[in-house]
């Protein structure tokens, strides 16, 4: 049997080894990962410059692909880059002739990558490894001198315990002086906050699981009522309607409760949607609950921006600040909404024509617990203020308050938008959710001295569609990512008065084809819009349009 004296003895200095152990073990993970990190950047440099050279080969542009090979070398990493066909060049980055011919080293690393449909041609890059890797040595070097220290502080610590813990206490188990060490009520305190967190997670999931009970509680007879409401006949359409908004209002609340998932409203995430389409939603459900009394909306028939607050945080603000409102109102029943937009901002005024707030209330207003609710009312909390604000502040708004006690109440929310810069005359427009795709048009675009402008949603367009001319041809892409697709908003830019409209697929199978609201389906190649056909399914005429790159190439150059 292990006496305490022999435990000691033999585990007080495992912790120790084992931090030791880790700090060396953090050393080589970071090593490795770094010479991982690097090869996978050398890696993919070389082959997005093979897929972006599959664009320029069949169309001979020799100046666009010694850009390409020369980004490579400036910006990839590489020490030389080339396109070869075996061990020929056929263009490099610089007057080096045997760029085909270079091979793998001790200090150079070669990597091949083969030009998608251009046959037997590849990119060739050589990659310096002592330059790639000087940056990161050093950062290993200082990384090893740290573990180094640590070694030394760990040794330092080993000793230290040894002499002023383990000892005295050692010699304190084995006698029958009374045992006193602070460590040991330090170490109990920490267990009893323990047991408190513990009791407090306990609490936290006994929550969730109560949330999951009442979001399944909620969603079952909220599903009957949507059931039995599409199965009566009810002449009332806008009763409807609004039945029709709280029931999906009462779906999301319940799905929130259920996963506990909220829409981000961080200023590092933007949204882009038609702020009037939800204020006259918003009025619409309210309209059946204000009986006696009339909502009136003075707003643009659409106004759509990007901002950095959510459609349904905004949603659930004006659902808020309404109901409240309609409160408010006693005999003169009366509710206006005015939605307007300024340069780099977004306004939506609320009145009412209500008993009016107190003005040492109003000053309080947005506080955690303070509400403007009387005790006629039923009970406020004053968490749908303060929600309100502290989500408007988060995205850089503000929300106001003026009220005068027997005349009534006007909130202000002031939501910061992206200031629209006007689109003007282009030859064409792309609408494209892939980063890459935007940019090849442009570039491409633009060495055919035509001028393009992408977008990478419908929604983004829309918040500029004003100062866009009609007769500007618009490239959709027929997969625009989230399960939307660019014909499915051909409609709404047909009834904007948008007279082109083309749709761009990489299915193949697409191209030629006839689709309602669509005058052309082309594929994805950049085939500009100032020779392209006003409305054609033939893919013929389609290709006869598409700009011939190898315009100004010698004869030699072309072949």
């Amino acid at each position: 049997m292990i006496t305490i004296r022999d435990w000691f003895k033999r585990f007080h200095n495992r912790p120790l080894k084992i931090a030791a152990t880790f700090l060396l073990a953090t050393w080589f993970v970071f090593a490795y990962r770094s010479f991982v990190s690097i090869s996978e950047k050398q890696i993919s440099a070389v082959t997005q410059t093979a897929g972006l050279l599959s664009m320029t080969i069949p169309y001979k542009d020799r100046e666009l692909t010694e850009s390409l090979l020369d980004t490579l070398v400036s910006q990839g990493g590489a020490k030389s880059a080339a396109l070869c066909k075996g061990t020929q060049q056929v263009i490099g980055d610089n007057q080096d002739l045997f760029g085909c011919e270079m091979e793998k080293s001790l200090l150079e690393n070669v990597l091949d990558r083969k030009v998608p449909g251009s046959g037997d041609l590849v990119v060739r890059a050589k990659f310096d490894l002592l330059a790639v890797w000087s940056s990161i040595l050093r950062v290993l070097g200082f990384g090893l001198v740290l573990v180094m220290i640590g070694f030394y502080f760990i040794q330092v610590a080993q000793s230290r315990i040894e002499k002023d813990i383990l000892g005295p206490l050692l010699n304190k188990l084995l006698s029958d002086e009374q045992l006193e060490i602070r460590e040991l009520n330090e170490l109990r305190d920490s267990v009893r906050r323990a047991k408190e967190l513990e009791a407090q997670k306990a609490v936290t999931l006994a929550v969730q699981e109560n949330n999951e009970e009442v979001a399944h509680d909620i969603r079952s007879p909220v599903t009957s009522i949507s059931e039995l409401l599409n199965r009566v006949d009810l002449q009332d359409t806008e009763l409807k309607g609004a039945l029709t908004k709280a029931i999906s209002r009462a779906h999301s609340v319940a799905n929130y409760l259920l996963t506990g998932k909220k829409e981000e409203t961080g200023s590092a995430i933007e949204y882009a949607y038609d702020f009037a389409l939800i204020v006259n939603d918003i009025a619409i459900e309210k309209k059946p609950l204000f009986v006696g009394g009339e909502i009136d909306v003075i707003a643009p028939k659409t106004l759509y921006a990007v901002s950095a607050l959510a459609s349904g945080s905004l949603a659930r603000i004006l659902s808020n600040i309404i109901d409240n409102a309609i409160l408010a109102c006693d005999s003169r029943r009366n509710v206006k909404i005015f939605l307007t937009r300024q340069e780099t901002s977004i306004s939506i005024t609320v009145s009412d024509t209500g008993r009016g707030i107190p003005g040492e209330i109003v000053d309080k207003l947005g506080q955690k617990g303070v509400t403007s609710r009387d005790k006629s009312q039923p009970a406020g909390t004053g968490r749908g203020v303060y929600s309100a604000m502290k989500t408007l502040n988060n995205v850089g708004g503000n929300i106001y308050f003026e009220s005068s006690p027997g005349v009534g109440t006007t909130v202000l929310l002031n939501i910061p938008v992206k200031k629209v810069e006007p689109v003007g005359v282009v030859d064409l427009i792309l609408i494209d959710n892939e980063e890459m795709m935007r940019m090849t048009w442009e570039l491409l675009a633009k060495r055919q001295g035509q001028k393009c402008r992408t977008f990478s949603s419908v929604e983004e367009f829309l918040a500029v569609v004003d100062s866009v001319p009609k007769h500007t041809p618009i490239f959709l892409d027929s997969d625009l990512g989230s399960g939307k697709r660019g014909q499915d908003c051909a409609p709404l830019l047909r009834e904007l008065g948008f007279q082109r409209l083309i749709l761009a697929t990489a299915y193949s199978r697409l191209v030629g084809t006839t689709i309602p609201f669509i005058d052309c389906v082309v594929g994805k190649e950049f085939c500009g819009g100032k020779t392209l056909p006003a409305r054609t399914s033939r893919s013929a005429e389609i290709q006869s349009s598409v700009p011939d790159f190898g315009q100004g190439l010698t004869h030699e150059e072309k072949t």
